[in-house]
């Protein structure tokens, strides 16, 4: 989708997906839910506790959120693929039934 390599091409490609109305609903949910858990105090490991490892689970929520997010963009490789369904260039299960 983006041109622009880099931090900032990421970016734009993450806002556009974000924007994007055929990204599927839950990828974005999961990065807004993990912004969110990125800035609230209350943490599964606490970050001033445990300095290093507190902030770890922190990224390792917004990582996984953004994966997915890139994961299903309509856009990318099999994106547009609902589950389940054949991917471009293959062919669909052979029917059960004439």
């Amino acid at each position: 989708m983006s041109t622009m390599p880099g931090a900032l091409g990421r970016l734009r490609h993450v806002l556009a997906l974000l924007n994007d109305p055929r990204t599927p609903k839950l990828p974005r949910l999961a990065v807004l839910a993990a912004v969110i858990y990125f800035i609230s105090p209350i943490d599964v490991v606490p970050d001033p506790l445990l300095p290093v490892l507190g902030y770890v689970d922190d990224f390792v929520m917004v990582w996984l959120a953004l994966r997915w997010l890139i994961k299903r963009d309509p856009d990318g490789p099999g994106g547009a693929v609902a589950p389940g369904a054949p991917s471009p260039g293959q062919s669909p299960p052979p029917a059960l039934l004439p």
